[in-house]
């Protein structure tokens, strides 16, 4: 009976650690672009992994994804097989990523709204931008700040 007792132990503290474990993120920007760095150090807080390559082109990974030119920001990110361009919340993503959508490539924050993650400064609402969901079939509101 112990032995039953300390497998189950184990099998359910294991299975705890993969459900609390947050997603890694594969951030994709330039060497010297700062608010990247910031909305890195965002994600980082609410305990992703992130992974940063410094490039100066990563337009084949947009391209793969199928995303639309009018949404470019200044990074992009891949997590859990969707594309997140410039600076999406959080939130948004951890929706993404709870729905899991099958008809959505990615979301994107096109330009760099001054008042979203890593453009504001720390404690300010987030606000005056829109998230925008795309997919081979087109572009849709995701969420309005």
């Amino acid at each position: 009976m112990k032995l039953t007792t300390k497998i189950l132990a184990i099998t359910l503290t294991m299975a705890s650690f993969s459900v609390l474990a947050k997603t890694r993120i594969e951030l994709y920007k330039s060497p010297t672009c700062g608010c990247c760095k910031e909305w890195a150090a965002i994600m980082e807080d609410k305990g992703y992994t992130v992974n940063v390559h410094h490039q100066d082109n990563w337009s084949n990974i947009k391209q793969n994804f199928g995303m639309p030119p009018q949404l470019q920001s200044c990074h992009s990110a891949v997590i859990d097989g969707y594309l997140i361009e410039g600076h999406v919340p959080e939130s948004d993503i951890a929706r993404l990523l709870k729905e899991s959508p099958v008809n959505i490539s990615g979301l994107a924050v096109p330009g760099m709204p001054q008042l979203s993650p890593g453009m504001a400064r720390a404690g300010v609402k987030y606000e005056n931008f829109k998230v925008v969901s795309f997919s081979k079939d087109g572009l849709a509101l995701y969420n309005q700040y």
